[in-house]
């Protein structure tokens, strides 16, 4: 059964290829619950899988033109579906990263407004994000603040995802060091 409905939507793959929509909207109908079902049963946020079910057919539109012939499209569409999903877990995890940061900061802030040492977290990581690097500090902004992928950064900044990455882990482990260093600043003035 699985072999005779990838032949099925072979024929389609060469007229996506070629921009013919009505040979995309058949295939969305025939394949969104599945790429649907892929993504809940890994994330549990309903309007976040719908987002990525939408996602992954506007990527397969988009890209059309570099389809292969070599492999069953119903593949390359879950292919598409997996690498979406990978980005939306790091997405995912770069965010808690900040927001565990900003709480730790927040709670640090409440301890030291005691003293009447009060400075806001968003100040410390502010001021810790203006000491980066400009290429460094570029990347940490358009990953954190606009949350786009490490694909998207590269293709916008011309350079490697690895080359990103490694920005992003040595931004974070920076803004850490900064962080760390006025809390034992302001600890040593009270």
């Amino acid at each position: 059964m699985e072999n005779s409905r990838e032949i099925l939507f072979f024929p389609h793959l060469s007229a996506i290829r070629e921009g013919d929509h009505s040979a995309f909207v058949e295939v969305y109908h025939a394949l969104h619950i599945k790429i649907f079902r892929f993504f809940l049963k890994r994330i549990p946020e309903h309007d976040t899988v719908k987002d990525l079910t939408q996602q992954c057919f506007i990527r397969l539109w988009q890209f059309r033109h570099t389809l292969s012939d070599d492999h069953p499209l119903e593949k390359q569409i879950f292919i598409i579906a997996r690498g979406l999903l990978i980005n939306h877990i790091k997405k995912e995890s770069t965010q808690k990263k900040l927001k565990a940061i900003h709480f730790q900061l927040k709670e640090k802030e409440l301890h030291y407004s005691a003293a009447d040492s009060y400075f806001e977290a968003s100040n410390e990581v502010s001021a810790a994000i203006e000491t980066l690097p400009p290429v460094r500090k570029k990347i940490l902004m358009l990953k954190a603040f606009q949350g786009c992928t490490n694909k998207e950064i590269a293709t916008q900044m011309s350079i490697s995802v690895k080359t990103v990455e490694d920005h992003v882990t040595k931004a974070f482990r920076h803004i850490r060091q900064v962080v760390v260093t006025l809390l034992v600043l302001l600890c040593s003035q009270l």
